[in-house]
């Protein structure tokens, strides 16, 4: 509870200004707390999928299910590349090494993804491996 409602007892009015202010502060703090505990997700999400087996069935699972809770999308396609950095290589076609994560409510980038360039050879073989 904002510490400018806190201080007022039940019998008392609250200023209009001062319940604004502290209804306007709490909104923002608990943005900035979504987006943390957002970035946080997204983080371990990363790491996981970056692991042979995705980290496993159940923990893969469930973490898809916190993310689509959060309405945070996981995007694994190298064609959305306004939403991935290219860290290396070269060619003209590309490899995801980590996905993006996108806010579905404010389509912000929650984490950019990584990109790696390959040449449309060395792509196509890593699809059928």
């Amino acid at each position: 509870m904002p510490a400018a409602l806190e201080t007022t007892t039940a019998g008392e009015a609250v200023p209009a200004a001062g319940l604004n202010v502290a209804v306007r502060k709490a909104v923002l703090d608990e943005f900035r707390t979504r987006a943390q505990f957002a970035g946080r997700l997204a983080e371990i999400d990363a790491l996981l999928w970056a692991q042979t087996d995705h980290g496993g069935e159940l923990v893969s699972s469930t973490l898809q299910d916190h993310l689509r809770q959060l309405r945070i999308l996981r995007v694994t396609e190298p064609e959305e590349g306004d939403r991935f950095v290219v860290t290396e290589g070269e060619g003209d076609s590309f490899e995801v090494l980590r996905p993006a994560y996108v806010d579905e409510l404010t389509g912000k980038v929650v984490l950019a993804g990584h990109l790696r360039r390959v040449s449309a050879r060395n792509s196509a073989v890593g699809e059928e491996e």
